[in-house]
């Protein structure tokens, strides 16, 4: 598109230097003289200016190919930086997981989450740590958040999850400030519940949520969630949402513990 744009010019300069070739062949005088001299002098500036502008367009050619080296020299600036921000977010995860087996005597090993489930086991994740690293089924599993679930089942080199979403799932746990004991469930959604709660029973929206230790299977005093809605008393029961802490759809490294 560029070369169309000058085709014109390039065509008038073709003409003007044969014509002004003819001329000198002829030897001879030629009438024409004071014209055939204008025309050396359009010649020379149609030339003249021909050059400066093949000059702009090598120097544009230039210039475009740079500003494309730059675009891929930000491009791959840009990776590292993203790169360099997944490191640190995943050093931090790390670091949180290390305070927790400080922390906690019943601290069995740390894993990576490395397949989530699907269909039946939707609410499920597959951890790359089994009974070679010391895990056998039903001990808990927890992020730095709070409670994420149970081992189900265990390989010597992964064991299989239960998130505490899923409908199968149950732990008795206790209100921080009432101190009622109740029964957390989860409902299959983000969300979970807590399990007959009678109308009698004081909870406040927003009130947290831990492990009371009590069925055996987890230890007290994880944090498991806070009171997201309670609903007008409607019969015997009072329904109760809970917004677990731990975001089983986003979890990449967890701890397990034993009771």
């Amino acid at each position: 598109m560029q070369g169309r744009r000058f085709l014109p010019l390039i065509l008038l300069v073709i003409f003007t230097s044969a014509l002004m070739t003819y001329q000198a062949r002829k030897g001879s005088i030629d009438p024409l003289g004071p014209v055939n001299g204008f025309m050396y002098t359009i010649s020379g500036g149609i030339s003249g200016a021909f050059s400066s502008v093949s000059g702009f367009l090598g120097n544009f050619g230039y210039y475009a190919a740079r500003a494309k080296d730059l675009e891929k020299e930000n491009a791959a600036l840009r990776n590292k930086l993203a790169q360099t921000a997944e490191i640190q977010k995943e050093n931090e995860r790390l670091r949180q997981l290390l305070d927790i087996k400080q922390h906690l005597p019943d601290y069995v090993a740390s894993a990576n989450v490395i397949a989530r489930g699907a269909k039946r086991w939707a609410n499920t994740f597959t951890i790359d740590a089994g009974s070679n690293e010391g895990i056998r089924k039903d001990m808990t599993v927890i992020s730095p958040q709070g409670l994420a679930g149970k081992v189900i089942r265990v390989e010597p080199g992964y064991s299989l999850v239960l998130l505490i979403n899923d409908v199968r799932f149950a732990a008795s746990a206790r209100l921080e400030q009432s101190r009622q004991e109740v029964i957390f469930s989860g409902t299959g959604g983000r969300d979970c519940e807590l399990r007959y709660v009678t109308s009698d029973v004081k909870v406040n929206k927003g009130e947290v949520l831990v492990t009371s230790g009590l069925d055996g299977l987890f230890p007290e005093g994880i944090r498991v969630g806070y009171v997201k809605q309670v609903s007008d008393e409607d019969g015997f029961f009072r329904k109760v949402d809970v917004v677990p802490f731990a975001d089983t759809t986003s979890l990449e490294e967890v701890a397990v513990i034993s009771r």
